[in-house]
């Protein structure tokens, strides 16, 4: 499979396999965050790794996202306001930057999941985030239990205009 089949037979999974991702995969996802591209090279983004249960499960909210606690792992994506050049600049950073990991997750077998709701309060908590840290958004890592279907997408010519509305 070449690489553009693959980017699009990327899937968002929420079933896991109870078992861990390989050492060297974990790095190149992490890598694969670390290079992207951002604003004027600022590099103004913090990632978490949350392995553990308590850190898992800090990372759940209500039925939106209970299967990040049966991921390997989350990566929560964050920026400091004290670090935010435009803050509209670093909160695209810092998704520009998960999204490479979910591309670098799915190319090396590895699924995942955006997550975007999260009880704040308990996760700053939890993963002793500073006071002026921007929750951005999360991916739960895994291996895949199963690869879900493609869900219903929209036809280009509904979402994409060129040159003009």
């Amino acid at each position: 499979m070449n690489s553009i089949e693959q980017i699009l037979s990327r899937r968002s999974v929420r079933r896991f396999k109870k078992e861990p991702i390989k050492e060297s995969v974990m790095q190149n996802i992490i890598e694969a965050g670390r290079l992207a591209p951002s604003a004027t090279n600022q590099q103004a983004w913090h990632f978490i790794v949350a392995t553990d249960e308590a850190a898992k499960q800090a990372c759940t909210f209500g039925n939106f996202n209970r299967f990040a606690g049966e991921a390997a792992c989350v990566i929560v994506g964050v920026y400091k306001k004290s670090e935010a050049m435009i803050a509209q600049y670093n909160l695209m950073d810092v998704t520009i930057a998960l999204q490479n990991m979910v591309v670098a997750a799915w190319v090396q077998g590895v699924g995942s999941c955006w997550i975007g709701a999260f009880d704040e309060a308990k996760l700053r908590r939890r993963l002793e985030l500073p006071s002026d840290a921007v929750v951005v958004g999360g991916i739960a890592l895994g291996i895949p239990e199963k690869v879900p279907a493609m869900p219903r997408k929209k036809p280009a010519s509904e979402t994409f205009h060129f040159d003009k509305w």
